[in-house]
Order: structure tokens, then sequence, then C-alpha cells
């Protein structure tokens, strides 16, 4: 079994610098983007296409789906990480997102942590794990597409590689030394004999 988990393309809010809710839309790069990952993706044979809901997700797989003539399932577990609602809209450089985000940081190692109504690392992680049982307990001998955002992206990976020696230091310290480009595609494959194995991550060699 192969899954590829491919970022969505660039978003207006990616272009603008702003934290983005669930109904932000691609670029006109993000649309050329999800063209290319398309072409790219004619070649690994999918067999099946989940996407997270959000608008900038669907407008990429919708992109690929139409490419590779293939139904999309729309999966809540592929969603964005969930952050406060108090920065969605503002730039990234705006002073409140910032002290928001410098408090996340100072918190989020503790595992349950929340500092309004976004998500803490153990729901990300439960999502994470919900995502690889689905994939293994159905899709064993397929090739797997998943649509999705650059936190629960990482933590997808992390899981898998990690299992129950993954915490949330380990995780945030990850993440931000990691990269995921816009439409970036990461492999991962599975086999019976050796389990999960990481191939290639963040590849972006059709852009």
């Amino acid at each position: 079994m192969n899954v590829y988990v491919v970022r969505h393309g660039q978003s207006e809010g990616n272009k603008l610098g702003v934290h983005q809710g669930e109904n932000v839309s691609l670029s006109e790069e993000g649309m050329d983007q999800a063209k290319a990952v398309a072409q790219r993706l004619k070649k690994c044979g999918i067999d099946v296409i989940y996407s997270s809901p959000y608008l900038r997700a669907k407008q990429t797989a919708d992109i690929i789906s139409k490419e590779l003539d293939l139904p999309i399932e729309y999966w809540e577990d592929l969603r964005e990480l969930k952050r406060p609602s108090e920065i969605e809209g503002l730039s990234y450089s705006d002073p409140k997102a910032v002290e928001i985000k410098n408090t996340i940081k100072e918190k989020q190692i503790i595992p349950d942590w929340r500092y309004s109504d976004d998500e803490s690392f153990n729901d990300l992680r439960a999502r994470a794990k919900a995502v690889e049982k689905h994939i293994i307990d159905h899709h064993k001998h397929q090739n797997v597409l998943c649509v999705s955002h650059i936190q629960i992206m990482v933590m997808i990976v992390m899981q898998i590689v990690m299992q129950d020696k993954l915490t949330s230091e380990a995780f945030w310290q990850f993440y931000y030394h990691s990269r995921q480009n816009n439409t970036g595609i990461t492999h991962l494959e599975y086999t019976d004999g050796f389990g999960w194995s990481l191939v290639t991550w963040n590849d972006t060699t059709h852009l």
C-alpha cells in the first residue's frame, strides 16, 4: 500500500499571509500548482482520493480528481488544525495574532492544553490515529491520496513513524523545523513484512 499525502495549492490566505478559516479559496498560482501535481499523480496509480472539506483542499482535490477520473471522499479528519477563532482573518504580523501565537508556543507541549476553541496536541493526534487505522483497515492493497493541510499532515507522518513514542514536545520541535510546501507530496509505504516506511518528504519536483 502506498499513501500520498499532498498539501493543498497556494490559497489566497497563504498569498496574503493571513490566518485562514475553512472558506478560503486557491489563488491563481494555487490552481496552477494543483494542475501540476495532478499530472504528477497520474503516474502513481491512485485508487482512492480523500480530501479535507476545507475549500482550498477541495479545490485542489477537484482538479486532481478530474485529471485522474476518480471521485473524492471528503474526510473531516483531514481538516487543518483548528486555531483559535480570535486569530482568523488576522495577518501573521498583527500584534494580537503574534501575542496569541506566542502564548500558544509557550503552552502547546502540554498535550491537552487549548487557548480557547482551538485543538490541542491530543486532539490532532487522535485524528491522525483515526486516519492511519482507516487506511490500513480499508485500503491495505491500494494506493491512497489524501489532500490536506500542513499541521495534520505532519502529525499523520509522525504518528505513523513514531507510534507510541510520539510526544507533544517531539512533534512541535519537528514541526517548526520541517517544510510542507503547497502541493508538496509526502509518500508513505506500508508492507506486511516491514510495516510503514517514509519514502519521500515534501517532494515538489513537479513545480
